[in-house]
């Protein structure tokens, strides 16, 4: 692997680390998403993180648990090879799009809370914050509706230009 990889995994690593990754199960999931075949064994994902068996295998089992990589094996193979559920991730955006409108909840409660505490300022940036989330409560459900009957009509092979 050369180190212009290395350091792709690196970066992308690091952004899944943002995202609630451990950094192993980070540096795993982006390993498989650069890779070329799509999926790798075990021993290949372990030479290529230089990592040991142990965190390897710790992250791949938390990633599988967590359904965000499956396995498949191949014909006349013993080994079984890893690779991204591209499915669970797009469910999980879908979860976290859809805790907007309970943010929104939580925000409203605060500003109620603070509606006679004397900080005007801090309320107004509260405000702010709160009217982003309705905005972002009303438009995902609609982005989605329109993603999804995009995705659909592209699925069945008629043209959604």
């Amino acid at each position: 692997m050369t180190n212009d990889n290395k350091q792709e995994i690196e970066n992308l690593g690091t952004f899944f680390e943002g995202r609630g990754m451990t950094p192993m199960e980070a540096r795993v999931f982006a390993l498989l998403l650069l890779s070329e075949p799509h999926y790798q064994d075990f021993f290949t994902i372990q030479e290529k993180l230089s990592a040991s068996k142990s965190a390897i295998s710790n992250a791949v089992n938390r990633l599988m648990n967590a359904k965000r990589v499956d396995y498949l094996t191949l014909p006349a193979d013993r080994k079984r090879y890893f690779k991204v559920n591209p499915n669970q991730w797009l469910a999980e955006m879908k979860v976290e799009i859809a805790a907007v409108a309970p943010m929104l909840e939580k925000v409203n409660g605060i500003l109620r809370k603070r509606a006679d505490m004397d900080t005007p300022e801090f309320n107004e940036e509260l405000e702010r914050v709160r009217d982003f989330f309705a905005f972002m409560a009303k438009e995902f459900p609609r982005l989605i509706a329109k993603w999804e009957k995009k995705n659909a009509k592209a699925r069945s092979g008629v043209s959604v230009l």
